[in-house]
């Protein structure tokens, strides 16, 4: 539970809605497939997802915006700091000038979000920066994806529970998800990250066709790859593809509402059918595409999941 600190007056309404719109701002500028799946989110819960999703693209761009390790190391710190000071009740004005910090600051008053479920999300943002080698094995994505995006769907889910309600099969569900989420976007990341001499496909797939990194990225910046290299791409689409259909079996046993929480899953799903279509051809601008479903058409898709179920 957390407690008000005495010393830190509460904030207004003015700072709470400016607190709330530039979440809204930093997700529909970085993650505009997200901030349309979050305008469905069951009654109650847009702030919290909008706060998540702030919170994990927060803390996501550190590898990208940092320009040392050290540096990264000192910012996920900060947040971890801010966290233990936020769930101890210990929070000051400075603290709370971060518009995040302040939306979760607001949050804990309402929900109980388990403080341990965000320290997973900034462990694994900390692994990743003390990296620059390609993930050994496929498990350790799916590690990696289960500790990001399946957090943040398990933290989405504390808005919704009801005590004589059972949610084991709706957590399940968000780690299957959140797995799916995770291996999409690091797929989707692969032509970008290249450029910086990284990758996140593993490194035992590439080894079993007699690819390496090295010949990985020379065939990105050359965008032209090989049928081996499409092959590990093909394996890590699959699996992705296998984790949504676990949950998808999970979620047909689940109240509507726990659906509309797992709607990200949906434009990843689209991504990662253009990626087949364009025989994964990862660096092809269609499959590049940020948004591959127009926003309307992405809209609607969206609000017939959210009826009908994922």
């Amino acid at each position: 539970s957390t407690s008000t600190s005495t010393s830190t007056p509460p904030l207004t309404q003015e700072q709470a809605k400016d607190a709330l719109k530039y979440c809204e701002n930093l997700v529909r500028r970085h993650e505009a497939e997200q901030y349309l799946s979050s305008m469905l989110a069951p009654e109650g819960a847009y702030a919290v997802i909008i706060t998540l999703r702030a919170f994990n693209i927060e803390t996501a761009c550190v590898r990208e915006s940092t320009t040392n390790q050290t540096t990264g190391q000192i910012r996920l710190q900060w947040w971890r700091d801010a966290l233990d000071r936020l769930y101890a009740g210990e929070e000051t004005q400075d603290l709370l000038k971060q518009p995040v910090v302040a939306m979760l600051h607001i949050l804990l008053r309402r929900y109980r979000l388990p403080k341990e479920l965000f320290l997973d999300v900034v462990s694994a943002r900390e692994e990743d920066l003390n990296t620059t080698e390609a993930p050994q094995n496929i498990n350790a994505l799916i590690d990696y994806s289960e500790k990001t995006q399946g957090r943040l769907l398990d933290l989405a889910l504390h808005t919704l529970i009801v005590h004589d309600q059972d949610y084991t099969a709706a957590y399940e569900a968000a780690r299957h998800c959140g797995r799916m989420i995770g291996l999409t976007t690091l797929l989707r990341a692969t032509p970008f990250v290249a450029y910086r001499g990284l990758t996140y496909l593993p490194n035992d797939l590439l080894e079993d066709v007699g690819e390496s990194v090295g010949t990985l990225l020379k065939a990105l910046q050359e965008k032209r790859l090989t049928p081996p290299l499409k092959s590990v791409i093909h394996e890590v689409s699959r699996t992705a593809l296998h984790e949504l259909e676990l949950a998808s079996s999970l979620l047909r046993s689940c109240p509507r509402d726990v659906n509309k929480i797992m709607l990200p899953v949906l434009p990843s799903k689209h991504y990662l059918q253009t990626l087949s279509e364009y025989d994964y051809e990862i660096s092809h601008p269609r499959v590049v595409e940020p948004s591959g479903l127009a926003p309307l058409a992405l809209r609607l898709h969206l609000r017939w999941a959210a009826w009908r179920g994922i």
